[in-house]
């Protein structure tokens, strides 16, 4: 059975939530194109959300 790829912005989403968490700068995004970065960011700043409403430490 064949494995179907994840969506490119999705997972950009994701890696930008799991660096935002980890306490990581904005800018550190690894992608260049505009949509996928503008998704990345959009989880770095849900992730600093998250932070400051006290879920993470």
């Amino acid at each position: 059975m064949k494995r179907q790829k994840r969506d490119r912005f999705e997972r950009a989403h994701n890696k930008g939530f799991a660096a935002g968490i980890s306490g990581k700068s904005s800018e550190a995004c690894p992608f260049t194109t505009a949509d996928i970065k503008e998704q990345w960011l959009g989880g770095w700043r849900e992730a600093r959300a998250e932070i400051s409403r006290g879920y993470f430490t």
